[in-house]
């Protein structure tokens, strides 16, 4: 598995891109690895988003395809960008270009 330290690197770097509010990485049973949020709003998203990845891939499994690759939950004027892979989830909250 990837270390703490690789991470943190990582959300620092994703962190200096324009609209990027937040960045979180969670294990896939939604408990928080990384993040640049507040620990009682890293919980909650974390928690919110696994388990909506959970449900994406119940659907794409459902559909006959090879599997989730990447999702965007549009918020109107931010969105949410999921990158979900086998042991963690990539959680990138951003204000949308106008």
């Amino acid at each position: 598995m990837i270390s703490s330290k690789v991470f943190q690197k990582t959300l620092q770097e994703l962190q200096k891109h324009p609209g990027v509010k937040g960045v979180v990485v969670t294990s896939s049973e939604g408990l928080p690895i990384s993040t640049t949020l507040d620990p009682q709003k890293t919980e909650t998203i974390a928690a919110l988003v696994t388990s909506l990845v959970g449900k994406a891939r119940s659907v794409i499994k459902e559909m006959g395809e090879e599997g989730l690759k990447f999702l965007t939950l549009d918020a109107g004027k931010s969105e949410i960008q999921i990158a979900p892979e086998q042991e963690f989830v990539l959680i990138v909250l951003r204000e949308k270009e106008e």
